[in-house]
């Protein structure tokens, strides 16, 4: 969320649909993000221009959104997904289904905006509050 902490005027409209399907979040509900997520999120701080900046931030989403841990069924979650998707040529790339797979096990809705997520079967539950904040 690049815009999370700046004035809503300089917010992208996915971002402003983001931070508005966020924050309807009720209080007893809670976010999560898979381990591979957090994976994702420090190796793009590692890349990044602003390492300090982007790793403070970051620590605010960390304390805020909680890491699931990856077991070994959400691995077989993954594996046969992964077999599936591969017989009729739909390629998801591994981050990607690690995170899918870890929200599948928890029966949790997969917030994403990545367009290989759509190429999931129809049994994991998604959402995309980047294009549409009006979902929840």
């Amino acid at each position: 969320m690049n815009g999370w902490g700046n004035p809503g005027n300089k917010l992208t409209p996915q971002e402003l649909n983001t931070v508005a399907a966020f924050r309807r979040i009720r209080s007893n509900d809670a976010a999560y993000m898979s381990e591979a997520s957090v994976g994702e999120l420090l190796y793009g701080v590692a890349r990044s221009q602003k390492r300090e900046y982007n790793q403070r931030r970051l620590d605010i989403l960390f304390s805020a959104v909680l890491p699931v841990p990856i077991t070994r069924r959400i691995w077989e979650i993954y594996g046969e997904t992964k077999a599936e998707q591969s017989r009729v040529g739909k390629i998801i790339p591994d981050m990607d289904l690690l995170i899918a797979s870890t929200a599948k096990h928890h029966s949790m809705i997969l917030v994403a905006n990545d367009k290989h997520m759509q190429n999931l079967p129809g049994s994991f539950i998604r959402e995309n509050w980047a294009e549409n904040s009006q979902k929840q």
